[in-house]
Order: structure tokens, then C-alpha cells, then sequence
């Protein structure tokens, strides 16, 4: 009990702080706007409803590559870490004072030269974006962008799409919870209502020719201008300009200027008698912006009340209960946490290694088994959230790789007890969030599934049991890296033959549980493929990069049984399976080819490559560590005869080519990834 007292110390007090942000949920004061109610509001958007917040966090992913802002709220003051709620608020209410807000990350140094921006800075507003002609040279050359294939884009016309698309998805916002050019919404609102019957009347007059009142007809059609986007007037009623759908009418949804289209085409349809009534979500909405824009805190909580309310009250009771509860997931930011977590574990579990103590090994498995638990109940709750398996987009992915690693670390660690382990499920869990992180940069990591992938039973055991598959192929790699690196620090490291055996055990186990996963679910993706598309195989290169991690972990166990490879040369083909992993898994998915397309994305193959170079790195550094350790011993077979081959110094020749071959290639591509290569 008292060598417990350290570790047990240490989890009680990451638990307190990582369970703090589930009990802790941001608020305001009484006097100042309730922006974390507004951001819990229901809105469609990515086909799903889904929190105001998650909303404004998504674009400033997009926009800012984080999901917070960091500028000063007013001229002169200090910087701060901003909500994206409260961005969001402010671009909707004060777009005047949003444009100056630096939010969106430009990396290119040619685009910055175009557009006359300042070298030193990442982070521009939009005034500075489209400060002189700017605007039109964007629109100019995104549209030229916009007709060459993809495959065939340099990495300026690419990183120069990509701030148009940020453009974009900003105009969107500011025209989504108030019209473009309104100043005013409540009092334009209560305008046309007062003016509707004579404007109305003045209007059919006018289009008659009949005598009618100037003043009338003229500010009735100023106030349908203000009030009515362009896009909409010129036809497109769709609401596909307008991002997200706020509007809740009978269980669909409705952009707010459809919605406001909507309302005066009813009014207008009367053949006398005209009067216009709002829909409640548009009054409420029209409230809550003006008093924003005014900065009357306690208007914008009694009209943000108003709206709960008739939300409640009119069947939206467990959508609202719904975002409410993704509001409090983003804030918890589970992923995050986990990621502090097996830092923090990895770190012990190293030092466990370095010294004879056994509590920073003890402590780092206790640490890791708690971030599996926050782990696990972010998946569950994701799950819940989209009514899907838990892989249904590369994130999710990501995520349930890092998971199912974690979960064969510990299960290591409780067998054997010498902290592989705890290395392995921290450093790969780390790993594949970091990676989920890097992945969620383009929006929503929870949209809406193609209908082909929303089907049967199939597709859920498929990506699933495959997925494990990955999972185990990465343990198998990452403990041969352990072995590698144990075995270079073996002066500091004890690592005698007891150590080997049961690391080489571990791999191999690993390995062949890799193999019947893996194997069995590219049988079922098959299947799933034969109910989907009518074939079971078509030589996809997602179904070929699945096919190749099967064929890669037989190759281990056959060439293990057969005695072509032993313990050496097992570490070596465990760390390649790293490499062929990584590439089934996300490269065939950036081909732009393929049932399993994706997307090609230049900075996600950069670091692919990375990570490929740096396995080959590892396993011919390995390879050589062997050659040094057999140098001067003769080669014998099990006949008794010599063995033909290379002489060690030829061998260690060839190895360290490809390291520094390799390692070179890594260099090249990491400064590729960082943007300074290109």
C-alpha cells in the first residue's frame, strides 16, 4: 500500500484536473451576454444538428488552423485566447470590428507577397486580405484554380484555393445570423411589419402603373433589399449560400434570409389585407444580434430565454438536450486531455527504465488506464452523437487506432510487467491523436456519411475488425522500435537476453493477432463491397493497401516459422509493417482515385513520407546494431557449414547507406511538411 501511495497521489490529482472541465462549464456574468447558451442553440449544418459552437469552432479550424482565436479584444490591449463562440457572435453583430480581427492563417510566402501582407506575421484579418484590389485577384485567379484538375495544382495555387475557401466560409457566417446589409435588425423587422399592407399595395400599383405613394414604394423595396440576400433574389432558393441552417420549421430547416424569403412570399400571396408574420426563430435571432451589436446583456439572455423556450415547447426538446451535450464535449475536448495524459505517462514510464524505483512505471500504468477510460467514453459519446460505428472519416479512424493501441499496450504491461507497455500504448496514442488532430483541420470531423457508407451491419463489423487490425500492426511496429532503441542504449538501459525474449514474444504475438484481424476484416469489407457495389473485389487501392498489410504480417509469421528471420530480422519486417500500415491506411486514401478517395492532401503525404523514412531509418539502424554485435564471429548453418554471405564491414557499408539515404529523404520531407521546402 504505501509503494501504491505515490502513483495513486499522482492519478487522484491529473483526475481532479482532467474531470474539472466536465463539472466546470463556462458562463458569463448575469449582466454581460450568456454567449455559452447561445452557442449551445440547435443548427443544421454537414447534414446534422449539431451546437452554434461547434459551428464557430469548425470554421476557425478551417480559417485559423486552431479552434480558439488569439488577438486583443480592443486596440492596444492584451492579446487573449478567444472563444469561437464570441468571434462568432462578434462577426454576426459587429462585422466592422470582425474584419480587423487576425484570424486567418496564411503560410505561403508567395501568396503573401501577391497580396502585399507582412512576411513576419501568419495570422491576417480580413481587411487585410482584400485591401486594395485584393479581393478581385482572388476571385480572378480562385476561379482559374477552380478549373484545373487538382492533381495538377502547384502548392501556391493550392494554399491560394485554400484562402478563398476560408473567404468563403467567413462571408457565409456573417450572412447567416443577420442580412448582409442590415444595420438595425430588430427595428428593420418591426419596419416591414408596420409597412407591409401599404408597401404591399404601393407596390402593385407601381407594377400597374397606378397611382401610388413614392415614399411607400420606395422604402418597401429598400427594406426587401436589406432584408433578402441577392443570391436569394436572383433564384437560388436552396439556402446553399448560407452556412449554417438556423431557422427550425416543422422538423426541417431553413437559412434565415429562405426563411425570410419564405415569410414574404406568403404575405405577398394575399390578395388583399396584407400582413407578414415572422417565424419566432427569426424574431428571436433579429433580438439577440441587436442586443449583441448594443451590448445589452440582459435583452440578449431575455430573447436567448424566449427561444429555449419556444424550442422546448414546440418539439425540439431533445435536439436541444443534444447540443447542449456536444457543447459540454467540446469544452471537455476529451482528445486533448488524453494527449497531455500519455505524454505525461511516456515520460514516467522512461524514467522507470533509467532508475531502479518501480513507482513511475506503476504510476505511468495507472495514468494510461485513466486516459484509456476518458479515451474510450470520447468514442462512445462520438458514437452516440452520429448513431455510427466508431470509423466513419479518417479522424474517427485515427481516433480507434490510438485507442485500440492503448488498449493492447496495457494489456501488455499487465503480462509482463517491465513497462514495453506503457511505452508503446503512450507513445502510439499520442501519436494518433496528434495525427486526429492534424486531420480535423478541414471542418467537421463528424459530418454526414455518403449514402453507400450509411448501409448495413457489414460495413460497422468491417471497419471496425480492420481498424483493430491497424491498430495491432502499429503495437507490433512501435515494440520493435522499443527494442531497437533498447538495445542502442543498452550501457544506460539493462538489457540482457531475458529482456529480448519476452520483447521478441510480445512482437510476435501482436503479429499474429494483427493477422487474423486484419485478414478477417478485409473479408468482410469484402463482403460489404459485393452488398454495396455488386463485386468483392475490384483491385481498389484501399482494398490493395488492405490486402498488403495481410500479405506483410503472413510474410512475418512464414518467414519467422519457416527460420528465415529470427529474432533481428522479426524486429525489422515488425518496424516495416509501420510503414505499410501507414501507407493502406492514409495514402491510398490522398490518391484522389478510388472508391476510397479521400482527397490528396501535399502537407499529410509530406508527413507520411516522414514517417515512412524514419522507419526505414530505424530498421536498417537496428539491422546494423546486429552486424556490429556478430562482427568477428563466424557464421554457422544448422548443417555445420559456413554460411555464405556478405562480410560484416560490407554489410555495415550497405546499412549505413540506406540510413543516410533514408535519413536524408526524412529531412527533405519534414522540411516539405513544415512549408520550408517547396
Amino acid at each position: 500500500m504505501k509503494k501504491l501511495s505515490v502513483p495513486v497521489v499522482v492519478v487522484v490529482v491529473v483526475a481532479l484536473w482532467a474531470l474539472m472541465g466536465l463539472v466546470r462549464i463556462p458562463k458569463v456574468a448575469s449582466e454581460q451576454p450568456d454567449i455559452y447558451g447561445f452557442g449551445q442553440l440547435p443548427v443544421l449544418l454537414d447534414g446534422r444538428i449539431q451546437p452554434i459552437d461547434s459551428t464557430a469552432r469548425n470554421a476557425m479550424q478551417v480559417i485559423r488552423h486552431k479552434s480558439t482565436g488569439r488577438y486583443a479584444r480592443n486596440d492596444g490591449g492584451e492579446v487573449e485566447t478567444i472563444p469561437a463562440i464570441e468571434w462568432l457572435l462578434e462577426l454576426a453583430a459587429k462585422p466592422d470590428v470582425a474584419r480587423t480581427r487576425p484570424v486567418f492563417r496564411i503560410d505561403n510566402e508567395e501568396i503573401k507577397d501577391n497580396l502585399r501582407l507582412a512576411k513576419d506575421k501568419k495570422h491576417f484579418s480580413v481587411n487585410n486580405i482584400t485591401a486594395g484590389n485584393n479581393l478581385e485577384r482572388l476571385a480572378r485567379e480562385s476561379g482559374r484554380i477552380h478549373s484545373k484538375d487538382a492533381s495538377l495544382r502547384t502548392p501556391y495555387e493550392k494554399s491560394l484555393k485554400a484562402v478563398a475557401d476560408s473567404l468563403l466560409i467567413y462571408q457565409r457566417l456573417a450572412k447567416s445570423f443577420r442580412p448582409q446589409h442590415s444595420t438595425n435588425f430588430v427595428a428593420e423587422l418591426a419596419q416591414l411589419e408596420a409597412l407591409f399592407p401599404t408597401g404591399m399595395a404601393a407596390m402593385r400599383a407601381h407594377e400597374s402603373n397606378a397611382e401610388h405613394n413614392e415614399d411607400d414604394h420606395h422604402q418597401f423595396s429598400g427594406l426587401i433589399e436589406t432584408l433578402i440576400d441577392p443570391s436569394i433574389r436572383d433564384g437560388d432558393r436552396s439556402g446553399v449560400m448560407f452556412w449554417p441552417r438556423i431557422i427550425p420549421v416543422d422538423k426541417s430547416w431553413q437559412s434565415l434570409s429562405t426563411n425570410l424569403l419564405s415569410s414574404i412570399s406568403t404575405a405577398a400571396s394575399a390578395e388583399s389585407d396584407w400582413k407578414i408574420q415572422f417565424h419566432p426563430a427569426t424574431k428571436a435571432y433579429a433580438g439577440m444580434i441587436s442586443a449583441y451589436t448594443k451590448e445589452e446583456g440582459e435583452t440578449f439572455n431575455n430573447k436567448l430565454r424566449e427561444y429555449q423556450d419556444y424550442l422546448k415547447n414546440n418539439g425540439f426538446t431533445i435536439e436541444l438536450s443534444k447540443t447542449g451535450k456536444e457543447f459540454a464535449f467540446n469544452n471537455f475536448d476529451p482528445f486533448y486531455k488524453c494527449e497531455i495524459l500519455y505524454v505525461l505517462a511516456f515520460l514516467l514510464a522512461c524514467c522507470g527504465w533509467l532508475s531502479l524505483a518501480k513507482w513511475p512505471n506503476q504510476t505511468a500504468y495507472y495514468l494510461i488506464a485513466f486516459a484509456a477510460v476518458i479515451h474510450t467514453s470520447g468514442l462512445i459519446f462520438r458514437m452516440w452523437l452520429e448513431g455510427r460505428p466508431p470509423v466513419t472519416n479518417l479522424y474517427s479512424a485515427a481516433v480507434f487506432v490510438g485507442w485500440g493501441a492503448v488498449i493492447l499496450g496495457l494489456i501488455l504491461e499487465r503480462i509482463y510487467r517491465d513497462g514495453i507497455g506503457n511505452v508503446v500504448a503512450s507513445s502510439v496514442g499520442f501519436v494518433t491523436l496528434l495525427v486526429a488532430g492534424g486531420l480535423s483541420l478541414s471542418g467537421d470531423t463528424m459530418e454526414m456519411l455518403q449514402a453507400v457508407l450509411d448501409t448495413n451491419f457489414w460495413l460497422a463489423t468491417h471497419v471496425v475488425i480492420i481498424t483493430i487490425g491497424y491498430a495491432a500492426t502499429f503495437v507490433a511496429g512501435f515494440l520493435a522500435i522499443v527494442y531497437v532503441v533498447r538495445d542502442f542504449v543498452a550501457n544506460k538501459v539493462p538489457f540482457d537476453k531475458t529482456n529480448r525474449s519476452s520483447l521478441t514474444k510480445m512482437i510476435y504475438g501482436i503479429v499474429c493477432f494483427a493477422t487474423l484481424f486484419s485478414f478477417v476484416g478485409t473479408v468482410l469489407g469484402g463482403i460489404w463491397a459485393d452488398q454495396s457495389w455488386g463485386r468483392f473485389w475490384g483491385w481498389d487501392p484501399k482494398e490493395n493497401g488492405a490486402l498488403m498489410i495481410v500479405i506483410w504480417n503472413a510474410a512475418i509469421l512464414h518467414a519467422r516459422w519457416g527460420g528465415i528471420i529470427r529474432e533481428r530480422g522479426l524486429v525489422a519486417m515488425a518496424i516495416f509493417g509501420n510503414a505499410v500500415t501507414a501507407w493502406s491506411f492514409f495514402g491510398t486514401n490522398m490518391l484522389g482515385i478510388g472508391l476510397h478517395s479521400y482527397g490528396f492532401m501535399d502537407k499529410a503525404f509530406a508527413w507520411l513520407m516522414v514517417f515512412v523514412c524514419m522507419q526505414i531509418v530505424m530498421l536498417t539502424g537496428g539491422l546494423m546494431l546486429g552486424t556490429l554485435g556478430q562482427a568477428g564471429k563466424p557464421v554457422v548453418q544448422k548443417s555445420g557449414q559456413a554460411a555464405i554471405g556478405l562480410p560484416p564491414v560490407a554489410q555495415l557499408v550497405i546499412e549505413a547507406l540506406v540510413i543516410v539515404a533514408s535519413f536524408a529523404i526524412t529531412i527533405f520531407y519534414l522540411l516539405k511538411a513544415l512549408g520550408i521546402w517547396l
